[in-house]
């Protein structure tokens, strides 16, 4: 709060005294609470059709006021200038910082008396930006990084194309995946099964213990009552390493694995997105081009074009994303690897999500290289900011965050990681790290 209480202060501070004042009158909290929103920037005012504003300093107020039982917009007006002459009376006797607080709580309590629209959470509809730290890092330009899906990279023949060949390179391997899979599976639904309390004065009648009414009519009905299983809504993200190193078996053993995960939870109610990460050049696109035009400044940050791509999104159903986990098998795909601004990207969309739990699970073969980047960087400029990227996901954010290393050692960088050796490990790895975090979670 230190960061931002004097911009706070200067923004709304009169605002958030004021509400203090209003705590008894519905109507004119709502009011100035919305006027909060509009001068702290987290909502924009929309005059109404029938009320034309004097000026643009009132727009907001007459928008709630449009919305609201009053009659008489000028009455609206009178009020607030007589609540803010109040406030001004009252300005030494108030303490504003506590009252600032109450008034933050109260507003975040009430998102939808006072407004249909735009009162919305305020976390998940924020830009990374806001919701990370300011990391000693940055991009020379992120006028060429791009979001796509795999439907805009390939046609859909090719896709299908490509996902007949991956299901051809795997077919040995898949059967054991699928084992895998359904193990986890029944762990899942495990912890969803239902469980009764029998012999109960009311509730369901047990048509089991009915018999022995039956024999002997003297006994009472038997009814039981279903408990309440506590199995929260989750949601699961896999990042995928798209770099060249990952090429061959690895990539599409990684493919298969993530196809048949995702099928799995979707049967046990649990939602899936799949992602990729890579860059649309090697060795610098469009963003060092740029550089080299402004005449090379030292240390110009990130100088790469980043392609992050959406295989699968989460309220998508597998059936309909299946052919396009195929794209990683295209050639030319897989370059180069940026994966603190991924891991940023995909921490994102899970914060946006409803679900309870939040799992992110990453997938590399190694540590992040772009040759353009580190030509003209430190070292370990990359490495330095996915270093700090964990840290404060590990250590600050709901999201449960676990990887999986493929020939690389990545406990060095993730609090729970593991590493394999061996690309066939890969399916049987991840089904066991995400069985791990639901049995975690069930303790």
């Amino acid at each position: 709060m230190a960061l931002v209480r004097d911009w706070i202060e200067d923004a709304a501070g009169a605002d958030m005294d004021a509400l203090g004042l209003v705590l008894d009158d519905q109507a004119a909290f709502a009011t100035l609470a919305t006027k909060l929103l509009e001068d702290l920037a987290l909502i924009e005012g929309e005059p109404t059709a029938d009320i034309e504003p004097d000026d643009g300093e009132d727009e907001g107020d007459d928008d709630v006021e449009g919305d609201s039982d009053t009659d008489e917009s000028d009455e609206g007006d009178a009020g607030i200038d007589q609540r803010g002459e109040q406030q001004a009376s009252d300005e030494s006797e108030a303490e504003g910082e506590e009252e600032g607080e109450d008034a933050e709580g109260e507003n975040d309590g009430e998102p939808g008396e006072g407004e249909q629209e735009g009162m919305l959470p305020v976390r998940p509809n924020r830009p990374p930006a806001d919701l990370t730290p300011g990391f000693d890092y940055k991009a020379w330009t992120a006028q060429f990084d791009e979001i796509v899906t795999a439907e805009e990279l390939c046609d859909a023949d090719e896709l299908v194309r490509l996902r007949a060949y991956l299901d051809q390179q795997l077919i040995h391997l898949q059967g054991a995946v699928t084992k895998l899979a359904n193990r986890l599976q029944r762990r899942l639904m495990a912890q969803q099964s239902r469980s009764w309390d029998f012999d109960q004065e009311e509730g369901m009648l047990d048509a089991a213990r009915l018999a022995r009414v039956v024999v002997s009519p003297g006994h009472s009905l038997s009814y039981k009552i279903e408990r309440e299983t506590e199995f929260k809504d989750t949601v699961v993200s896999l990042l995928i390493d798209n770099s060249g190193s990952m090429r061959g078996r690895p990539i599409s053993i990684a493919a298969i694995s993530a196809d048949i995960l995702a099928r799995t939870l979707e049967r046990c109610g649990v939602k899936t997105e799949i992602l990729g990460f890579t860059t649309r050049a090697w060795k610098g696109g469009q963003a060092r081009e740029n550089w080299l035009a402004a005449g090379r400044p030292p240390m110009p940050g990130r100088l790469n074009d980043l392609r992050h791509i959406i295989y699968k999104a989460a309220d998508a159903p597998w059936r309909r994303a299946r052919t396009s986990l195929g794209l990683m098998m295209r050639e030319g795909l897989l370059k180069e690897n940026i994966d603190g601004e991924a891991l940023l990207w995909a921490h994102a969309r899970l914060i946006a999500r409803p679900e309870d739990r939040k799992i992110l699970m990453v997938i590399s073969d190694g540590a992040p290289v772009d040759d353009s980047t580190l030509s003209v960087n430190s070292g370990s400029y990359l490495e330095k900011h996915l270093r700090q990227v964990i840290g404060w996901i590990e250590n600050k954010s709901p999201v449960q965050l676990v990887a999986i290393g493929i020939g690389h050692d990545v406990t060095r960088y993730y609090a729970r990681a593991v590493t394999i050796m061996d690309a066939d490990q890969l399916g049987g790895t991840m089904v066991e790290q995400l069985a791990g975090l639901f049995d975690g979670d069930a303790k």
